[in-house]
């Protein structure tokens, strides 16, 4: 089936009456039999659950429509996009290993790195986004994490290159496609081991759900299972049915948001006072010929810069329909400063490896009106 008949149907139950949307199973445990049958459940067999930090039937049917979605194997959900990554790294890699990372990653993702994996003695050694498949391609790292696009530069590498390069060298790859969901990025299909989503935005679409996805190889993810046992990091059964109903509307809400951030991105590289956009649907990108050739439309996401901190604050004081907030993918328009929120705590080199300016505005683009959003941008720049 298509990918829009998967959003639709992925997850519901079936057979004879049963009910067309998933139920919310709002317990924490559940009724064994016997002790027969709780041998059964540790055996694995299927059917059965026990404690609802480790399996829930509402997560499970979530982590099955994801995967569908992904074309993976396997999906584990968790209560943050974090909470997703903190456990596919503490699976993937130990105390004296490597990791690969691109320069160009989510301030989260880069704080955990430098900050907590790394006082446990796991190295991490950081690459270009142009050189990451040459960095991949060495032998001695344990994975390799990065995003396409990148956050908030939204530089496109490619991901099949990645993919060849860390199974050349025995690494897993281990990609954050949040701002590429499944309907415009196929990672798996590209050769990548692991996706990551934070499906607090575009696969929840509605700002109100915090909630991370793994998916990928069953060998893998299961693994990843395992330690979110351990790590407790579950996600609770009315986000997953929450995170269900978004799911339905997913690739017809991605339609709207790649559209509309396209004329934003045409719109505001016109105008004297923004210094540049990034957009990967622009002919100006310098990646735009990868973007249209692995991505199905170019996403929800535009970063600009007014080219000072002072001009930036100004300008993001000004606005009035768009939002200024954090995170993305819901259906407000909503805008960040990568200074003040995912790239705070960094040093001035490292805004520059990440190549993050002061002037720097990142834009999630929601479902309004874009001529509405326009008129609000106008005003505030002016």
């Amino acid at each position: 089936m298509k990918l829009d008949t998967i959003a639709a149907h992925a997850g519901a139950p079936e057979g004879a009456n049963a009910p067309v949307t998933t139920p919310i199973v709002q317990s924490t445990t559940f009724r064994f039999e016997s002790a027969e049958a709780v041998q059964r459940y540790q055996r694995g067999e299927g059917g059965l659950y026990m404690y609802s930090r480790d399996e829930n039937p509402t997560v499970r049917a979530a982590e099955e429509a994801v995967a569908r979605l992904e074309g993976a194997d396997s999906c584990v959900l968790f209560g943050s996009g974090m909470g997703a990554m903190t456990a596919a790294l503490i699976t993937l890699v130990s105390g004296g290993d490597e990791v690969v990372a691109a320069t160009a990653l989510y301030g989260g993702t880069y704080k955990l790195l430098r900050d907590v994996l790394s006082r446990f003695g796991v190295r991490t050694r950081m690459a270009e986004p142009e050189a990451l498949v040459d960095a991949c391609a060495r032998p001695g790292a344990r994975a390799c994490v990065f995003e396409s696009p990148t956050n908030p530069t939204l530089r496109v590498l490619d991901v099949a290159a990645v993919a060849r390069a860390c199974k050349a060298s025995g690494a897993v790859s281990l990609i954050d496609s949040t701002f590429a969901p499944a309907s415009i990025q196929r990672p798996l299909e590209m050769g990548v081991d692991l996706v990551m989503h934070s499906a607090t935005k575009f696969l929840n679409g509605h700002s109100d759900h915090l909630c991370g996805a793994i998916a990928g190889r069953r060998e893998l993810v299961e693994q990843v299972r395992q330690v979110s046992h351990k790590l407790g990091a579950a996600l609770d059964p009315q986000v997953a049915y929450d995170l269900l109903r978004g799911l339905k509307t997913f690739p017809v809400r991605m339609e709207r948001h790649c559209r509309s951030a396209l004329a934003i991105a045409r719109w505001l590289e016109a105008q004297p006072a923004v210094k540049r956009v990034w957009y990967p649907g622009l002919p100006s990108h310098p990646d735009h010929r990868l973007a249209a050739k692995q991505m199905n439309g170019f996403g929800g996401m535009v970063t600009f810069s007014v080219g000072t901190k002072e001009k930036a604050f100004r300008f993001w004081d000004r606005l009035k329909l768009v939002v200024r907030a954090a995170s993305l993918g819901g259906p407000e328009t909503l805008t960040s400063l990568p200074i003040l929120f995912s790239h705070t705590g960094y040093s001035a080199e490292e805004l520059r490896k990440a190549g993050v300016d002061e002037g720097m505005v990142r834009m999630s683009v929601g479902l309004e009106d874009p001529d509405d959003l326009i008129a609000d941008l106008g005003q505030a720049l002016a």
